[in-house]
């Protein structure tokens, strides 16, 4: 994976819920053209996907088995408590199956984590102990699922403060970041709205918003367009393995449009 390049080159996997099977197209495309991932950060969806990439240090195993475990997939997100929210222990099971259980010092490649600390409203990066509970944490929407408790933090999504966690990457002295953001600005074009659109769509502009912010410092930004199947499609429709595809098509798409120019910055 890593080659004998002069730079580091980081990978920076924004949230955006099941937006976030783009990042699965876009990570293909970079290793079939051998572009170096030194580095991972991901938030709530990119911390589910990068985990992965940074636990086997490839993506295809992990398309396959998206694909194959549709079925399975859902009854993750409605695994209910007594409190009416998502316990998330089914999710948990789950990540530790398909990451066996590693800490960050097992992976392949050097990655970090992103949630949101209820208690401080602060980021909360984890690069240190267990990946799982770090990355669980990071996916807590809040209301749906249950808050985490790790490391003496509350989590929930990472999304809520660092969307496009780039500055994390930055810090560890990267040299050049590909940052992919999964906000985008066609999911605007909807001008009718229900009681309920509008709470969705409030929260969906403060995180367009922050991730504006976020991505800011990165040197290549990819920003695919899922807009259709989030005004189309209800949340079911999402694990049906022809459309989980097509979105993987649209990451793909993207990484392939901006590839002259990612591969522009690794000769700079």
């Amino acid at each position: 994976m890593n080659s004998k390049h002069k730079q580091k080159i980081g990978l920076v996997l924004g949230s955006g819920g099941l937006r976030g099977l783009a990042h699965i197209g876009v990570i293909k495309v970079l290793l079939k053209n051998n572009i170096p991932i030194d580095y991972i950060s991901g938030a709530s969806a990119g911390s589910f996907v990068g985990s992965y990439l940074a636990t086997h240090g490839e993506i295809e195993s992990f398309e396959k088995l998206i694909l194959e475990n549709t079925k399975d997939l859902l009854p993750l997100f409605f695994d209910f408590s007594l409190q009416g929210l998502v316990d998330g222990n089914k999710i948990s099971m789950f990540l530790k199956k398909i990451l066996k259980d590693a800490d960050f010092s097992e992976t392949k490649i050097p990655f970090s984590v992103i949630a949101t600390d209820l208690i401080t409203g602060q980021p909360a990066v984890f690069s240190k102990g267990k990946i799982v509970p770090a990355v669980r944490g990071s996916m807590s929407i809040p209301i749906l699922f249950k808050p985490v408790s790790y490391q003496g933090k509350l989590l929930v999504d990472g999304g809520l403060s660092n969307p496009v966690p780039v500055g994390i990457l930055k810090e560890n002295k990267i040299d050049k970041v590909i940052a992919v953001n999964l906000y985008h600005p066609n999911e605007f074009r909807n001008k009718k709205f229900t009681l309920t659109q509008i709470a969705l769509r409030s929260t969906r502009i403060a995180l367009h918003n922050l991730s504006k912010v976020s991505v800011n410092q990165a040197d290549v930004i990819l920003n695919p367009d899922v807009s259709y199947y989030l005004s189309k499609f209800k949340v079911t429709d999402y694990f049906k393995p022809e459309n989980i595809k097509k979105i993987i098509m649209i990451g793909e798409l993207e990484a392939t449009r901006l590839l002259p120019e990612i591969k522009k910055l690794l000769k700079e």
